[in-house]
């Protein structure tokens, strides 16, 4: 059974004579914040496009569908015009900050609360906020730092912060979020709403990602009093015992354990969606199964027949897992499971069978084997159930951090301070997972030395290479690769190492390299957004990371 976790109504503005009167009231204010961070992540376009930027990501439709062609090739560069990039980010964004800070002042002056159900929801509503600034910041940079309601979002006058203040006040929101929201599993405390553990592994997660980009370069340049917090906060998650992976990779998914998948033991911080209108997945729509509204009768994975019933809604896979990352698996790893490549599916009273077969068709649409997209169909947001396949809406949640995330940052800063033994321990907990052998520096060594996207000259290069690799074949998918390759100053290597070996391959949709990202690549503001507040300022225009011009 779905559950639907909310019943918004509007509390747009403050109203000094409403304020929160009970507990039922403050929630259905509280929802409202956690519809619009759902909202920002609904956007399955933003995510799609961050994957598409990167070597994980693959152009899945003819006809630049969604501008996904020119994305991967890297067009939309020093334009104020950049429709087609992250132009709903920043204004869902916003809208979420916005929404956060009307119920943070309310419950501020509010005088009948109880003091602790009181300072429980503000911190639910700084973390929501405290979520929507680190995508901006990601993406961005330095965002304005508005703590106050306004009463439009088309006509604000707010200066931007620096990056550096804008990660700050991401930071007091969430020190405010672990030391008032209760830890999950607490009674009376609904598991899929925010929690102290949420909040530590952000606070985790951010530290790792200012870390890396105070460093020049890869891992040795990062900041180590940095990493030294970021550690502190993995631990806190890790020896909380509140977090466990999930044995089987499968049952992390709806797709493949229905609603047993949702709010499970390795989830931090999930969003919950539902097929009722308004409530929906969108990302399913762009990381889909298949490059068309069809139907699956069943797909095969790992060998396994698995029948839909004939269920789904509609998917336009605009971005796939690419063929390059696809390949890339050990033919034994349990994670391929989630990456279809054989199925039947129904359309117009045909029943095909199909299967992907790249070396042969080179993404082109439709393959010898009638498979339906330029890539392997990736069914982590996908729903197969009855429900979604009669309101053609997908009901699926999305986990935005889960524990799998917090181990491997965990390994990563073990490893950038010198802790190499542990590093290794910590990457071997997820890659067992997935029923592989466990990692050594020694085999790391041997199968990524000579690659030209790796430097390896020690074993901290080669597990540091592993744990990077690792990332890439758990969250392929998730909306997480973009930001690793970035601040760990791999973007423009490996983006540019993939667009060039299959556009000179002749593959299907894969345009030449137009631009070369560096690891302090920050996209521009939308145009529509600068003029809604005058006190913008425009980044200054990217500047092409000139070690790997080749790659153009």
């Amino acid at each position: 059974m779905v559950i639907v976790y909310w019943d918004e109504h509007p509390y747009t503005f403050i109203d000094p004579s409403s304020y929160y009167n009970n507990e039922k009231e403050l929630n259905s204010a509280l929802n409202t914040v956690y519809n619009a961070i759902r909202s920002v992540y609904n956007d399955g376009g933003t995510f799609m496009r961050l994957e598409g930027c990167t070597d994980f990501g693959q152009p899945n439709r003819e006809g630049n569908k969604n501008n996904i062609n020119d994305i991967n090739a890297w067009k939309y560069q020093n334009q104020e015009n950049n429709a087609g990039t992250f132009t709903a980010v920043w204004t869902k964004s916003m809208a979420c900050i916005n929404r956060a800070n009307n119920v943070i002042a309310q419950l501020e002056a509010s005088k009948s609360m109880d003091e602790t159900l009181c300072k429980r929801a503000i911190a639910q509503a700084k973390f929501m906020r405290a979520a929507a600034y680190y995508l901006i910041v990601r993406i961005y940079g330095g965002a304005p730092i508005i703590k106050t309601v306004t009463t439009s979002l088309d006509n604000l006058s707010f200066p931007r912060a620096t990056i550096d203040e804008t990660f700050a006040f991401i930071i007091e929101d969430l020190e405010y979020c672990e030391q008032n929201l209760p830890a999950r599993g607490t009674e009376g405390y609904e598991e899929w709403r925010v929690s102290k553990g949420a909040a530590q592994a952000y606070l985790a997660n951010l530290y790792l990602y200012r870390a890396s980009m105070a460093g020049s370069g890869g891992y040795t340049t990062f900041d180590k009093t940095l990493l030294g917090k970021a550690k502190e906060y993995c631990e806190k998650v890790i020896n909380s015992g509140v977090y466990s992976l999930e044995p089987d990779f499968a049952n992390l998914w709806c797709s493949l354990n229905g609603d047993k998948a949702r709010n499970n033991v390795e989830s931090i911080f999930e969003l919950q969606y539902s097929t009722i209108k308004g409530q929906q997945n969108g990302m399913h729509q762009n990381f889909g199964m298949f490059a068309d509204s069809v139907y699956p009768e069943d797909f095969v994975s790992f060998g396994k027949t698995i029948s839909t019933g004939g269920g789904g809604s509609y998917y336009y896979l605009r971005t796939g897992a690419s063929v390059e990352a696809w390949k890339s698996y050990d033919a034994n790893d349990q994670r391929l499971k989630v990456l279809i490549s054989e199925g039947t599916y129904s359309k117009g009273g045909n029943t095909v069978h199909c299967i992907f077969d790249p070396d042969t068709d080179l993404g082109s649409l439709k393959g010898n084997k009638g498979w339906g997209s330029c890539c392997p169909g990736n069914i982590k947001v996908h729903d197969f159930s009855k429900a979604a396949r009669e309101a053609l809406r997908s009901g699926n949640n999305f986990m935005v951090m889960r524990y799998a995330q917090v181990l491997l940052d965990y390994a990563e800063i073990c490893n950038c301070l010198g802790e190499q033994s542990k590093a290794l321990q910590y990457l071997n907990m997820v890659r067992q997972r997935a029923g592989l052998p466990a990692q050594t520096a020694a085999a790391a060594t041997a199968k990524w030395q000579g690659d030209e996207r790796c430097s390896i000259a020690n074993d901290a290069d080669a597990i540091d290479e592993a744990i990077f690799q690792e990332r890439g074949w758990e969250f392929i998918g998730e909306g997480v690769i973009y930001f690793d390759e970035l601040r760990t100053d791999r973007l423009g290597k490996r983006v540019g190492y993939f667009v060039k070996k299959y556009n000179t391959m002749k593959y299907n949709q894969v345009l030449p390299l137009e631009f070369v990202p560096s690891k302090t690549h920050l996209w521009w503001i939308p145009t529509a957004d600068m003029s809604a507040n005058s006190d913008l300022v425009q980044n200054p225009d990217n500047k092409e990371d000139t070690r790997y011009l080749k790659y153009k």
